[in-house]
């Protein structure tokens, strides 16, 4: 629908005051409620500038259905494309602030993930994510619109890994719809550890080793990503270097003591073999 739930409002406010974004990327802009809340509160309110000409944030949209974009669109925000997003996204700049507010069950999963990894790659800090979860929210095309059909379902579990923040709001006899706030350094890292699972378990053993550790350097350190490599070099039984890793993340995360007794265990094994 061109519209959507009024019950997460009060959240995404509270996510906008925290992250100020200075940028928002609204994809699926329909009637323009989202872009609307963040100038108000944004330009306006916080910002005090309501006339237009001194606006500072800039707010851009994409939107499938062109019907939908009518003046009031064109006067809040600053640029709409109008097509698939999964297409556009490859052709816009990067983002403080991504929003995909009921988007994603509109894709096929193995689109959907695929249209999450090229998002992150055009925002510079969290995305939030709006969306129906369970397997009642049904909906076929409407308003003349085939792309507004329902082609996936979610749970939260799927999201869970990656959620910095998130509220959840019932609605009786179809489920729960999730306000979900999303780090990109998190997303990027479980999407990290999601890939190096998949080779290892496909017998690609040194290839996930590889990925991990080439792929690391990159992103601010996560003790999730730094133990699955612990526990890949274990595996195949690189146990210097996995001793190094497990000083490293003690040099990382000085209050995880959870490295420090692995380690010594490790040593502890490591002498009790030799001798025996």
């Amino acid at each position: 629908m061109p519209t959507s739930t009024y019950s997460h409002i009060p959240t995404m406010i509270r996510f906008f005051q925290m992250i100020k974004p200075a940028s928002i990327l609204d994809i699926g802009v329909g009637n323009g409620k989202m872009g609307f809340l963040a100038r108000d509160l944004l330009d306006v309110m916080i910002g005090g500038n309501y006339k237009k000409e001194n606006w500072g944030v800039r707010i851009d949209g994409i939107e499938v259905f062109p019907e939908y974009i009518q003046a009031h669109q064109r006067a809040i925000y600053d640029d709409i494309y109008i097509g698939d997003s999964f297409e556009v996204m490859d052709r816009v700049g990067e983002y403080d602030l991504i929003i995909l507010g009921d988007v994603l069950e509109h894709f096929t999963k193995e689109k959907a993930w695929q249209f999450l990894d090229k998002c992150v790659k055009h925002c510079r800090q969290y995305m939030i994510i709006n969306i129906p979860l369970g397997e009642k929210w049904t909906q076929p095309p409407m308003f003349g619109n085939s792309h507004e059909e329902h082609l996936s379902f979610w749970t939260y579990e799927e999201f869970g890994p990656f959620t910095c923040e998130k509220e959840f709001y019932h609605f009786s006899n179809i489920g729960d719809y999730g306000c979900l706030l999303v780090k990109k350094e998190n997303y990027m890292h479980y999407r990290l550890r999601d890939n190096a699972d998949a080779l290892y378990f496909k017998g690609n053993k040194q290839d996930a080793v590889s990925y991990l550790k080439n792929s690391l350097p990159d992103l601010p350190p996560d003790i999730d990503s730094e133990y699955l490599l612990v526990d890949l070099l274990l595996r195949d039984r690189f146990v210097e270097e996995a001793k190094e890793r497990l000083d490293r993340i003690i040099k990382l995360f000085p209050d995880d003591g959870q490295a420090k007794e692995y380690l010594e265990k490790l040593i502890s094994f490591e002498k009790n073999a030799m001798a025996g």
